[in-house]
């Protein structure tokens, strides 16, 4: 799909609002850069899974998701070949767990969303690797279970700390003068008091430091230093421990990466594919029947981008029928005839749209655009120019079964010789069985359209009496294009409307 026509129809902005409803970076990119799906089937497929989201969360059904983008240091860390700390083992942990519970949910409401259920089953919830991490690591960092022998050793540090503590607490209650504070203080793995400088040559033991004023030193009395020396033995050797087991949960984690991987891409899809059912909830759109026999019928379309100003669209054409738009300048044909292009593309990125039932869309293998706001003027082409350029990549370009939409073909140039190509394009696009929807002021190109058996009229509602167009479309009809009458109505001399009524009618 080009690029130009997703930005003209305004797709990218409707899908840049749907990734604003995702849960991280990674899957709103993603979303924002939907490929367009080919195919009937896959289409109804992508569609059949919106619809189910949409349907769980109108029914208040709580999902956990989680933030992608957590994992970004821990796939760096890995990619170097270096180790997770314990906040990095949590949040895989934190990935897993939110994959399981959202697993379980789908499961649970299977009947509400079969296809959903299906698909996270196919996944591998790697629950196995999901234990093992729950079992060593918690918010707290490495469980004192996560090994027999670390949890010895975290035994023989609590006693062998409250020995020290108490061996210190001892020489406070002796000494309580040449202390600074009471306070039991701790340096570098090892406990000991606030001693005044004055009497650090006075006790056996170790100092650990000073304050900066040199009034306090940070001392370790004797009796505790023996004690002390066994506590960072026994610290020394947990810390080996709590190594081994972090450098053997990275090693865990690294086997299954691919299969991690593979669970955050999934989680990533169906944060997408929730996304777009919380835009179907938002703009009360639903999933039209679909077809591929090139008919289009839709029932009080709204233009998602216009909310409460948009005009209801109805029209039904057959599958061998195209449109012919015609009626007043600024009077809706360009909306018609974006709505209709949105939707069928809308519906190949897995959107609802927003119409009402009996909305039947084909499913077209290619949607060309002839629009002002996506010619080519960057060559500084004049519109005439810039429009052929267009027309001719889109005759050029055609394959079976495509829809193709034209504003104002022919416009820009000579009237007669614009209305000639115009009809001549036209005529050749309809005989290679192409669906078009076109807009024009040519009073030949609506003629053609009338004659044609091909093509279905539609005018565009204008209030005379109000001087405002209604942006409504009237089928089988055709539509002035309302300069004379507005003319006159705006207060132009009558002489001069006359005049220009008989050079019409010539």
């Amino acid at each position: 799909m080009n690029e130009t026509i997703r930005q003209t129809l305004q797709l990218d902005q409707i899908l840049a609002t749907v990734a604003g409803y995702t849960h991280s970076e990674f899957a709103a990119d993603q979303l924002k850069t939907t490929p367009v799906t080919a195919g009937l089937d896959a289409v109804r497929a992508q569609l059949t899974l919106t619809q189910e989201a949409h349907r769980l969360l109108a029914n208040d059904v709580k999902l956990t998701f989680f933030d992608l983008d957590q994992l970004t240091v821990v796939k760096t860390k890995l990619d170097q070949g270096k180790l997770l700390n314990p906040e990095q083992l949590q949040t895989v942990l934190a990935a897993l767990t939110s994959w399981s519970r959202f697993k379980t949910v789908l499961q649970l409401k299977q009947e509400l969303a079969p296809r959903l259920a299906e698909r996270v089953t196919a996944v591998n919830a790697l629950n196995g690797l999901r234990r093992r991490l729950e079992q060593s690591i918690d918010h707290h960092g490495i469980r004192d279970t996560a090994t027999p022998e670390l949890a010895r050793l975290r035994q023989v540090k609590q006693q062998q700390t409250a020995k020290v503590k108490a061996a210190v607490a001892q020489f406070i209650q002796k000494h309580p003068r040449q202390l600074q504070s009471r306070q039991v203080i701790a340096r570098d793995q090892h406990y000991g008091v606030q001693l005044k400088a004055t009497y650090k040559n006075q006790f056996a033991g170790t100092v650990l430091g000073q304050s900066a004023t040199g009034s306090t030193v940070y001392f370790e009395p004797g009796n505790v230093t023996q004690n002390g020396r066994e506590l960072a033995a026994t610290v020394a050797a947990e810390d080996a421990e709590v190594y081994q087991i972090i450098a053997t949960l990275t090693g865990d984690i690294d086997e299954h990466w691919r299969d991690v991987q593979i669970q955050l891409q999934a989680f990533s899809q169906f944060d997408q594919i929730f996304a777009r059912g919380q835009y179907g909830l938002q703009q009360s759109a639903s999933v039209p029947q679909l077809n591929d026999e090139q008919a289009v019928t839709i029932v009080n379309g709204r233009h998602p981008l216009l909310g409460s100003q948009a005009v209801p669209l109805n029209v039904k054409l057959e599958a061998d029928q195209s449109l012919m738009i015609t009626g007043a300048n600024s009077g809706g044909k360009t909306v018609v005839l974006k709505t209709i292009a949105l939707f069928s593309l809308m519906i190949k990125v897995g959107l609802e749209i927003p119409a009402d039932q009996g909305t039947d869309l084909a499913v077209f293998d290619q949607i060309l655009i002839d629009i002002g706001d996506q010619q080519n003027m960057a060559a500084q082409l004049s519109t005439f120019s810039g429009e052929m350029t267009t027309l001719v990549a889109i005759t050029n370009d055609l394959r079976p079964n495509a829809l193709v939409l034209m504003d104002e073909i022919g416009s820009g140039t000579d009237p007669e010789e614009g209305a000639a190509l115009g009809i001549a394009i036209i005529d050749d696009l309809v005989k290679r069985h192409a669906k078009l929807v076109v807009t024009t002021h040519y009073s030949e190109i609506k003629q053609y359209a009338v004659d044609a058996p091909e093509f279905v009229t539609g005018a565009m509602a204008f209030n005379r009496e109000t001087l405002r167009p209604e942006y409504r479309l009237l089928l089988n009809q055709v539509g002035e294009s309302e300069a004379m009458w507005l003319a006159a109505r705006l207060g132009l001399q009558p002489r001069i409307v006359t005049a220009a009524r008989q050079r019409l009618h010539r």
